[in-house]
């Protein structure tokens, strides 16, 4: 069977559990379309591989590598896997749906992006790396089409297309180039293989792009553009972009060097430096705002000691230094006679001889048991910035144990910590919006209906809003949103006609059972008018009921 050809063609079509409803992507595998689950309702990304490229040996192979690769990955900020297969020539799987944009869109829309949103952004995007290098996956293909940021702003990472498993076989020739130019590292541009630095070089030059809206290095070629990895010189982000912290155009910088060496050493010790600079900069803040009302305090003391001398500035403030360095050398000198005793060195020997065995001494395995019990202990708590303690010190760990019996308690508490954090991200989200109009309130009330799978009364939240408000003028923009849903909407539905037969059947029912219960088939009259009423396509039904329930 041929893969469908047009925009439109597997619409309302089935893969596996799997009903398609629209196509929201497509790339140089195939395409992705937006699906959601008969029965259940559950939306999700559908990858279809084209039929043409499924022929090829080479192109099913990564597929089906990518597909094993996001099944081995199980993390807040990369996207899940749901499941694979194959159907009528037809190889897909199934990931998680992320509503939201991704930076490319982002970048698209804003020109750049605000550096304390970067700075979030890559807080999250080290923890879904260091997780995915701990699983022995070098991702080789960071850009900001596969960082995808929903709206309550949680990062997720995606497309493992061309990732390297450590240990794996791999699908590319030999000094072959792989990924996408603009974020290529120096060593896969001269095609050396990829590792774990690699892929902080391709976050860097991702930063750089949000930052300054440009990506490091422009060229004309790919051949261009790989020289310059090599070989280039880029203008730091700072000078672009006077506002970034100088710190944070460090650690870019250093992400962008040539020499892997002297890129962080791993996704960990990144994260560390950057929430280091977060809570450095929050403590500045509070920092700065305790400070106003001490300032006139200051100022008078230092009027104090301007009256009570007669020397100028310069003599001043030269006699302080003076006096300054005469007391350090004076503590200086105190503190090496002290550490030249005998009985300070041997002491200060011993200890480090200990740290040098405590660090190298074979530690034991940790137990899978106590781990999961510390971890469940840790979740049952209220506070969930105890959870992060759970899950980095004992369910990560135990959950990349071979073996382990609580996966599926993991996996739970897993989503108990992201769910947090999503209605956290969502709270903070609402209260930056400011007050929300009564239309788009209804408006976004439809879209929620809609992503749970009921288009009916989508349908009639869409339809009264335009009803409503079409003639307030400040409503205008969601009017017009909603009569756009409606027309999207019933280009959908008018595929598949809608079948009155179970309806019919309940009023049947309720007719039948009139004389011997009427309060029951009052029920089964009343469900159908909350079902059913307004909708067009219901019309007729719902005049037989209304006229049931008034005899």
């Amino acid at each position: 069977m041929a893969f469908p050809r047009g925009r439109h063609a597997m619409i309302g079509s089935r893969l596996g559990r799997w009903i398609i409803d629209e196509e929201i992507g497509r790339g140089g595998m195939g395409r992705v379309f937006l699906a959601h689950e008969d029965p259940g309702g559950r939306s999700a990304a559908i990858k279809v591989l084209s039929a043409e490229l499924a022929q090829e040996p080479g192109f099913l192979q990564r597929f089906e590598r990518e597909i094993e690769i996001l099944n081995r990955l199980s993390h807040p900020n990369i996207v899940k896997f749901f499941d694979s297969g194959a159907q009528d020539g037809h190889f897909y799987y199934s990931m998680e749906y992320v509503n939201g944009e991704s930076f490319e869109e982002i970048l698209r829309d804003k020109g750049r992006v605000p550096w304390k949103e970067v700075l979030d952004a890559a807080l999250q995007i080290c923890p879904a790396l260091k997780h995915a290098h701990d699983h022995g996956v070098v991702h080789r293909d960071i850009k900001p089409p596969n960082l995808l940021r929903t709206e309550a702003g949680i990062i997720k990472l995606t497309d493992f297309g061309i990732a390297k498993v450590f240990a794996g076989r791999q699908l590319t020739t030999t000094g072959g180039v792989v990924g996408t130019a603009e974020y290529l590292s120096p060593e896969q541009a001269s095609g050396k293989p990829a590792t774990k630095r690699s892929d902080l070089y391709s976050l860097g030059a991702v930063l750089y792009t949000l930052l300054t809206g440009k990506t490091p290095f422009l060229g004309t070629t790919t051949a261009e553009l790989l020289h310059k990895h090599l070989y280039g010189r880029f203008d730091r982000p700072q000078k672009i972009v006077p506002a970034i912290p100088h710190e944070l155009d460090e650690i870019i910088c250093q992400l962008l060097e040539k020499d892997p060496a002297r890129r962080p050493p791993d996704s960990l010790v990144l994260h560390r430096q950057l929430d280091s600079l977060r809570r450095k900069i929050e403590r500045k803040g509070q920092l700065t705002v305790h400070s106003l009302g001490k300032d006139s305090t200051l100022s008078e003391n230092l009027q104090e000691v301007s009256d009570e001398s007669a020397e100028g500035p310069a003599t001043f403030v030269s006699r302080m230094v003076r006096n300054e360095l005469l007391e350090s050398q004076k503590q200086e000198g105190t503190l090496l006679q002290v550490i030249h005793r005998p009985w300070v060195l041997a002491t200060m020997f011993a200890g480090c001889v200990g740290i040098l065995l405590w660090t190298f001494w074979p530690k034991p395995k940790p137990d899978p048991e106590y781990l999961f019990a510390k971890g469940k202990d840790l979740m049952a708590m209220p506070s969930p910035e105890v959870w992060e303690t759970a899950w980095n010190d004992y369910l990560e760990p135990l959950s990349r144990i071979p073996g382990n019996p609580h996966q599926q308690e993991i996996e739970e508490f897993r989503e108990k910590i992201d769910d947090r954090a999503t209605l956290r991200r969502a709270l903070v989200g609402i209260k930056d919006t400011g007050p929300m109009s009564e239309a788009q309130r209804f408006y976004l009330r439809g879209l929620r209906l809609c992503r749970e799978g009921d288009l009916d009364s989508a349908r009639r939240v869409w339809r009264s809003v335009v009803s409503s408000f079409q003639e307030v003028k400040s409503e205008d923009r969601w009017v017009q949103l909603a009569q756009t849903a409606l027309t999207e909407l019933d280009s959908r539905s008018s595929a598949s006609p809608r079948s009155e037969e179970a309806a019919r059947a309940a009023l049947k029912d309720a007719r039948a059972m009139k004389e011997k219960d009427k309060s029951k088939a009052d029920k089964i009259l009343q469900g159908l008018l909350y079902l059913y009423g307004g909708d067009p396509a219901f019309a007729e039904l719902v005049k037989e009921v209304e006229a049931e329930r008034n005899r």
